[in-house]
Order: C-alpha cells, then structure tokens, then sequence
C-alpha cells in the first residue's frame, strides 16, 4: 500500500482562519505532486490529517476551484485540476503585471527611510542564509515595494501571492542567485526614481519566477512523461 499524501499537520487558525490554512495545505500538495492531477480530493483524511471539521474544508476546496488548481463536480466532489507549465508561467505573470505597478509606483513615491530599508534586505538577501531565511528576506524585500501601492493593488498581490506558493522551488538550485541580480535590478530603478525601469525589472522577475516554477514541478514529476512531450511539441509547434 502506498503512504497517504495526506501527513497530520497541525495548524492553528490565523487570521484568514481555518479555511485559509486548509486551502494553503492542499494548495501545497497539489503543488509539490502529493496529489496527482485528476485525483480525487479526500475531505475525510485532510479532516483526519489537520484535526478540523467538514465546514472549513469545504470552504477551502471552493476557493481552490476558483484558483483554477481544483475541479468541483456537484455530488462526486473535487478533483485536482489539470494545470499545464503555461497555467504556472501566465500566472506569475499576471503577479508580475500587477507588481510591476507598485514596483514603479515605489520608484515614485516611495520614502527615503523605506528606500534604505530596501536596500538593508537586499545586503541581507546577498549575503547569503538558510532557505528560510531567503524567503522571509524575499517576503520582506517585496513587503516593502508593495507599501507604496494602493490597498487595492495590494490586495490583489497578496491575493496572487497565496495563489501559488514559492517556498517549493525558490532557493533551490541557485535560483537565489539568480533572484539576487532580479532584485538588485527592481531595487537600482528605485534608487533611481526610475518608475520605467522599476516596472520592466519586476515583471522580468516574475516571468523568471514562472519558468523556474515550471522547471521545478517538472523535476518532481508533477506532469506526466505524456504530458511533458505534449507541451514540448506546443512549444516547438
């Protein structure tokens, strides 16, 4: 008998509640191949696995669906979706399009003091820590960007954020060192005031966060062999 992807995993409610944490821990398993596309979702064993009731992961697996990573069908339940690597790349790019926009509305607007809080994370970012370091260091360099963006702007990021987690590809095989140069770019046009050069930086971020997205879930087996020679003949099509 094969292990359950469904580990126990307690979770404690935050403030998007019980029903974010669940959309996060399935989110997650999609993501990292746990679940397998075309896979019935298993409401009892996540109920079993996080400790919760039926109520917030029903909630959650709506959510999902309108993420586009789950499909609902009425009285027979949820099924991973099918996502293909251009689903992942058009997503962080729609993230780069929307982060753009407060990238370049910081290289206008933002404060002198936030300026140099910037470039404190970025010294940080450079030197170098442990995986986890390097996302809360990310989190933070991108935090401080988004402060200068509207609460609707930044709204819809943290809404697109969660959408697709990084932490199962981002530092991994020397993509940060690769994002080191993405944000040394995005941080020089806001040094200097160049709003322009701030937007085109980010989105060229995003856009390399997608392919090494796509790269990584293909490394873990999230496509098929089928599949990949599929979107390779796309590709070369």
């Amino acid at each position: 008998m094969s292990e359950s992807p469904y580990r126990p995993t307690p979770i404690g409610a935050r403030r998007g509640g019980l029903a974010a944490d669940v959309a996060d821990y399935v989110r997650g398993l999609i993501l990292t191949g746990a679940l397998e596309p075309g896979v019935k979702v298993d409401q009892e064993a996540i109920s079993q696995a996080l400790g919760v009731s039926r109520s917030p992961i029903r909630e959650a697996l709506v959510g999902l669906g309108k993420e586009g990573l789950l499909d609902i069908t009425p009285r027979r339940g949820a099924f991973v979706a099918r996502l293909t690597p251009e689903d992942i790349i058009d997503h962080y790019e729609l993230v780069g399009i929307v982060s753009g926009r407060a990238a370049a509305m910081a290289a206008d607007a933002l404060k002198e003091e936030d300026v140099e809080a910037l470039e404190a994370v970025h010294d940080q970012f450079v030197a170098g820590a442990s995986p986890a370091d390097l996302q809360v260091l990310n989190d933070d360099f991108h935090r401080i960007i988004n402060t200068a963006a509207p609460r609707r702007t930044r709204w819809l990021l943290g809404h697109l954020a969660r959408s697709v987690p990084s932490d199962y590809y981002e530092f991994t095989d020397g993509w940060n060192a690769k994002a080191v140069g993405h944000h040394a770019a995005v941080l020089a046009a806001i040094v200097g005031r160049d709003a322009d050069g701030a937007r085109e930086a980010m989105e060229r971020h995003l856009h390399e966060s997608g392919v090494a997205a796509v790269a990584e879930l293909r490394r873990r087996g999230f496509w098929s062999d089928h599949d990949s020679n599929s979107d390779m003949d796309k590709e070369s099509a």
